[in-house]
This record gives C-alpha cells, structure tokens and sequence, in this order.
C-alpha cells in the first residue's frame, strides 16, 4: 500500500469513530447540546435616509438687519480732567442735576492758584498804572492842542496888522511848528512799554487760568450726572473718562453695531423699534446718525470726544411711548424688499468650490442645476436664475 493510500484509509478511520461517538450520546445530551449553541445574531438592513425636499415658490422677498439697542440721550458726554493729578474736591454726585459751567470736581492745584493770584495782582498794578498814563496823556494831548491853537491865532494877528513884521510872522510860524510836533507825538499814544506789560501779564492770567481749568471738570451743558466715578485723595490720568453727563428730557435709541451691520445702513433709513418689555408694540423711527466714516457722526472731533454708537430716533415722545432711559430695545431696519419672485430656503440650496446649485427631482431622476440668487435672508434665498416656479428641489 502506498504512502498515499495509507493516509486517506487513517482519515476514513477517524471520520468513522467520531460519527459512531455521537451515536453513543444519550438522546437529552445530544438535544440540549444543540439547544445550548449560540444563535447567529441577524444583520439589520441599512436604513436610507430620506432627504427633505422643497418646491420653488413664488411670493416676497425682505432682507432685513436686527439687533439690540438701548434709550439712550440725544446728548450724552463723557468727561474727564485733561492732566494728570490726585483728586482734591467732588463736588457732585450721581444722579445730581447740574447747570452748564458747575464745576463737578478739581485736582489738587494749590500752587496754581497761587500762582494765579500772584497774576492777577501783576495785572491789576499794570493795568492801573496804563490806565492812569493815559488819562495823563488825554489830559496833555489837550494842553497841546490848547498851545497849538493859541499860536495859530497869534500868527493871524500878526499878519491882520497893516506893516507886520516879516521877522516875527516868521518867529511865530515857528512856535506853531513846534506846538504842532507836541501833539503829534502826545497823539502817538502812552508808552508801549506799559502796554507790553499789562499784556504779558493778561497772557501770563490766562495760561494760569487753562492750567487750573485742565485740572477741573465743568458741566458743558445742562443735564444730569448718570455716574461720577471719582473719591478725593484718587489718582487720575488724564483724559480718562470719570464722569458721563446727558440731556435727560431728550432720549432715543443708540446700538453699537459692527462694521458690515452699519456699511449696510444709511442715515435717515427707516426702522421698527420694539421694546423688550413690551414685545407686541412697534415704534417708528429712522437711523439718525451712523459714527464716521460711515456717516456723519464724529466729523472734526477729537478721537477721544467721538460717539461711535449708530443712532435711532424716535417719532414717538418718551412720555407718550413710555420709555425710559435704559430699556432694551431690538431694532429692524428694511435694507431691501422684491415682490413676487421665485424663492427657496436657504437648506435648499448648496455650494461646493464656489458653485451653488440645486438638486433638482425630475421624477424618479435627480438632476444638479446652477442657479443664481438674489436676496439672501435667514428664511428665504430669492432665485433669480435657474428654477422655474413649482420645480422640486432636494434640500442637503
């Protein structure tokens, strides 16, 4: 028997013994050994997600910008010292009403305002002292011209005369010569050294007196103080914003936006103002001012004075709206507005590598068709090529 033959005799041998072993088991071992083995658990059938589709409708299209605002004052500043120094004085607090010109508080300045009296005495003793020449010169102008008219009148008594002497007409014209030369130089004026003087001593005043006004803060105009941030012994920088002042009786809406929001404003556009606390009221109004360089707010104004809030104004009088100042407020402004056009929602549309189109179903077919679009809204996309009303679209 060959060596191949050999092997399949031993496989047939084996194969035989473990079938006759099985045959062997009781009956209840070799059913419960089956009951026992584990049963395959089924592969679940994928499931195709089903994707939303919109139909191409024909209605109005409005793009239009919302944001937060809040009642503000027409007039509304903030103030500060324009030097650096430690408060001495606050003279008001918030919530006080002030006048234009009160002062509201002042840095230590002691020096300066001796200084200042010491100025001012040098201005009174020079102004006294041009004042008195010149009454002096009034007086001797008038003496002269007194003189001079004296002379004159000697001379035309001397040529009246029937022989005059030739000599003493020619005497006389002389003395009338020199009263002419003293008036002359009386009508000149009081010594320019008195008048450099007391000027020196009114520009050495007024420096003083800016110095001082530098280390104070006055109220520019009547109204209230809404925060006064500011303790005696406080060091302050200068030009740093301590106090806010503002009209009161005078509110409307202000709104900090971001630069695309107000690039897409123009001033005098019309707005819907609704108070947060009362939802259900619209208030009319129109964009008053937007900051510059997007409008005309902040022309010619120091950097640090400029308002770059957009402002609101409103038809309506805080007393017949009851508003006050520091309510909330949400803003609408109407930016564009198409009637009867074809539209989509935004979902329905899609863009890869800067094309956008749509997937349009054509019965059990889906076709890509390019499309171009106008306004652009959180709710409705205006299709101004590329769809006809009624087609159905397949959203992403």
């Amino acid at each position: 028997m060959s060596r191949r033959q050999l092997t399949q005799c031993m496989s047939l041998l084996f194969v035989t013994i473990m079938f006759s072993s099985c045959a062997l088991l009781p009956t209840g071992r070799s059913d419960r050994a089956a009951s026992e083995a584990p049963t395959p658990t089924p592969i679940p059938t994928a499931i195709v997600p089903t994707k939303p589709t919109y139909k191409v409708q024909k209605g109005e299209v409005v793009d239009e910008l919302t944001f937060s605002g809040r009642i503000s004052p027409v007039l509304e500043n903030e103030l500060y010292f324009r030097t650096d120094g430690r408060v001495r004085t606050v003279f008001s607090k918030r919530n006080d009403v002030v006048k234009k010109g009160t002062v509201i508080a002042e840095l230590e300045n002691d020096a300066l305002e001796r200084d200042l009296k010491s100025a001012e005495l040098e201005l009174e003793r020079g102004t006294v002292t041009l004042e008195a020449a010149k009454r002096e010169l009034d007086f001797s102008i008038k003496i002269a011209q007194n003189n001079l008219d004296i002379e004159q009148l000697k001379l035309a008594k001397l040529q009246a005369q029937a022989a005059p002497d030739q000599n003493d007409i020619a005497v006389q014209q002389k003395e009338i010569e020199q009263a002419q030369i003293n008036v002359d130089r009386l009508n000149s004026g009081v010594d320019p050294l008195l008048v450099n003087s007391v000027q020196s001593a009114q520009l050495n005043v007024d420096k003083l007196k800016t110095q001082i006004a530098e280390a104070q803060i006055a109220a520019p105009f009547d109204g209230q103080l809404l925060s006064v941030s500011l303790s005696p012994g406080q060091e302050i920088k200068g030009y740093q914003a301590v106090v806010v002042l503002a009209d009161v009786n005078n509110l409307e809406v202000s709104a900090d936006l971001l630069s695309d929001q107000m690039t897409k404003l123009v001033e005098n556009m019309p707005a819907n103002i609704v108070l947060v606390s009362r939802p259900g009221e619209i208030l009319k109004g129109k964009v008053r001012q937007l900051p510059y360089p997007y409008g005309s707010g902040g022309r010619g104004q120091k950097v640090e004075d400029q308002d770059k809030s957009t402002r609101f104004s409103v038809e309506t009088s805080a007393k017949n709206a009851g508003f006050a100042l520091g309510d909330l407020v949400r803003i609408t402004v109407e930016l564009e507005r198409k009637a009867n056009v074809l539209w989509l929602p935004p979902q329905a549309l899609r863009v890869f590598e800067g094309r956008r189109f749509a997937v349009v179903q054509d019965g059990d077919a889906q076709r890509r068709v390019d499309v171009t679009v106008g306004i652009q809204t959180q709710e409705r996309v205006e299709i101004k090529e590329g769809l006809k009303e009624g087609q159905v679209v397949v959203g992403q």
